[in-house]
């Protein structure tokens, strides 16, 4: 801080992890890019993106991720038999 300015109020233009507007701002800049790189944006829900390139190409995009992954799960082991082994260790990427 220079001398003489110790008064001054700077507004941070990055938002940081953890405060209430962070997942909002997550949501709007990766909503922004997908919509730049010719994602459409489904009209009956804003965090599905849809790309039509031969292949049909989705992206779901929420802003509760967990949440949604648990909800998933719930309901998924309601109709078949699993068990749930924590959090991925390992990633085959096929």
């Amino acid at each position: 801080m220079k001398q003489g300015e110790e008064d001054k109020v700077y507004l941070l233009k990055k938002i940081l992890y953890g405060l209430k507007q962070a997942p909002r701002a997550w949501y709007s800049q990766i909503n922004d890019h997908l919509l730049n790189i010719d994602f459409a944006e489904s009209l009956s829900e804003s965090t599905l993106h849809v790309k039509n390139k031969g292949n049909n190409i989705l992206i779901v995009s929420s802003i509760d991720n967990t949440r949604l992954v648990e909800d998933f799960k719930q309901e998924i082991m309601q109709v078949f038999e699993m068990i749930d082994l924590g959090l991925m260790t390992y990633f085959l990427g096929i």
